[in-house]
């Protein structure tokens, strides 16, 4: 019978040495044979694939599985660089405010030196060195400005680097201390500041405060710098959380963290999208698919109808190429080229006229040039339609020939391609079998003897090797089983199959 699932076309008269037979002949060793078998032609068929339909689906099972993992991995992914971000933003963060507060803190430094110069230290340092009076006025304001402030020193020098007043150290008045950074200052009469531990001699009093702000501001006078400020404030320790920190990190982990959870959110439903649509997309392809197919099945009809000579032929051909390509083990692929092919074999004869096509007597040399042209028409009749192209490997090299005699371009041997070559036997044999205005149907032996002697010639002779086996019985067993069943069941099967076929091979190209 003819089985839907997997073209299987097993009738009544499928005998166990039949099989046999045929598996000796594909998988026999040429190097263990003998000369006389070593001579006999074998044929290299391809090992039987899964179904177009099983590939689509587990394609589209992949895909989707595809899709889920890829959300799964982007979750796990973009969760991972969140916490790595937050960490770091919890490491840099800090450390960034710590800058930025310690910059203002510097400002904050140099304009309230520059305020108490300016207010409180309108004398010469030289003056306040040598008028004790002097000297004890300006003490007392700098005792109330350190008071209000954390500055921890404050020292006054002269033009010549020697020490006016020293809050903390008042017996270094009159020495003189040589130092970078205040030579810099009398010179440019710029301000320098640092931070810094003390380390310098003079400075050694400090040393158990820690890190401090040191400034050098100088003194002027009408314009003129007659000296310079040293003085010493705490710098702010540098703190790794504090509640400050602490509130701008939880509000940028928070923003982080709702950001994540959007675009997480946005991507899972865009993944989701894409697999609905691609589904409906996959869906409509097939629908025009099929429509596709109907159209040109409804021309193989209406020629059916003009040339009642070709009337069951299509069926007849399809039902003898399901037969002989399971007996030659074709491959699935292959299979679905060929039953499309052979049912869509003859469809280029509806651009032949009818006073050719309809001709009762035998043609003439033009009129059979005219009619070979009906291969190249059939085969422009599907070529604007993708997934039904795999058909022209039979409509338009059917009538090639294993010599290279044949038409349209004379090809040769393994050139042919295979569904091609097989179904060259079909069609010829077929004809003999049928009756035509011009001849009567020939006898089973008869048209057999004729396939065979074409082996060589004609056909490829490790396909007729095995169309040996058909007998006549065969026949008549398929013939009752068309008349029964028909084999548009088989016909949808292989364009449902070249269809998945090429939706599948359209999806990997966009994946």
């Amino acid at each position: 019978m003819l089985s839907t699932s997997n073209y299987t076309f097993t009738l009544k008269f499928w005998l166990p040495h039949m099989s046999k037979s045929i598996e000796s002949t594909l998988h026999a060793d040429p190097l263990s044979c003998t000369d006389e078998e070593s001579a006999k032609p074998t044929l290299s068929v391809k090992p039987m694939q899964a179904s177009a339909k099983e590939r689509a689906a587990a394609f589209a099972t992949g895909r989707h599985k595809y899709a889920r993992n890829l959300i799964r991995a982007f979750f796990r992914r973009s969760l991972w660089l969140t916490l790595i971000l937050s960490l770091v933003l919890a490491v840099i963060l800090p450390s960034m405010l710590y800058v930025m507060n310690m910059s203002q803190y510097k400002k904050d430094s140099i304009r309230l030196l520059e305020n108490f110069i300016r207010n409180d230290l309108a004398e010469s340092p030289r003056v306040l060195l040598d008028d004790p009076q002097k000297l004890a006025r300006t003490v007392e304001k700098i005792e109330i400005f350190l008071g209000f402030s954390d500055f921890v020193d404050f020292k006054i020098w002269t033009d010549q680097s020697a020490v006016a007043y020293s809050y903390s150290s008042p017996e270094q008045a009159g020495q003189v201390y040589e130092g970078d950074d205040l030579a810099e200052v009398l010179s440019t009469g710029k301000i320098h500041i640092e931070v810094e531990k003390p380390h310098d001699e003079e400075n050694i009093h400090l040393e158990g405060i820690g890190r401090v702000l040191e400034m050098y501001a100088p003194v002027k006078v009408d314009g003129r710098i007659l000296g310079a400020v040293e003085v010493y404030r705490k710098a702010p320790p540098f703190e790794l959380i504090n509640v400050h920190i602490f509130c701008v990190l939880a509000v940028v982990l928070i923003m982080m963290a709702l950001l994540y959870l959007l675009l997480f959110g946005q991507f899972k439903k865009a993944a989701e999208t894409i697999i609905r649509d691609e589904k409906k997309l996959n869906s409509a392809y097939r629908k025009i698919g099929f429509s596709y197919f109907n159209t040109i099945r409804s021309l193989l009809k209406a020629l059916e109808l003009r040339d009642m000579e070709t009337e069951g032929h299509s069926e007849r051909g399809v039902a003898l190429a399901i037969y002989l390509g399971e007996k030659f083990h074709l491959s699935h692929d292959e299979m679905n080229k060929l039953v499309l092919g052979a049912y869509l074999h003859d469809i280029g004869k509806i651009g032949i006229p009818d006073s050719i096509l309809l001709k009762p007597g035998r043609l003439t040399p033009d009129e059979m040039e005219i009619v070979k042209t009906h291969v190249k028409k059939g085969s422009e009749i599907i070529g604007d339609v993708a997934f039904l192209q795999p058909a022209t490997e039979v409509i338009l090299y059917h009538h090639e020939k294993w010599d290279g005699s044949g038409y349209p371009h004379g090809l040769k041997q393994e050139d042919i391609p295979v569904p091609g070559r097989i179904f060259a036997i079909v069609d010829v044999f077929e004809a003999l079998l049928s009756e035509r205005p011009y001849k009567k149907a020939m006898p089973f032996a008869a048209a057999k003897q004729i396939i065979l002697e074409g082996a060589g010639s004609h056909f490829d002779p490790a396909l007729i090797a095995l169309f040996r086996e058909i007998e006549e019985e065969d026949m008549r067993s398929m013939a009752a089983e068309i008349h029964e069943r028909g084999v548009h069941s088989e016909v949808k099967k292989a364009v449902e199959n070249l269809l998945g076929d090429f939706v599948t091979r359209q999806n990997i190209a966009e994946t």
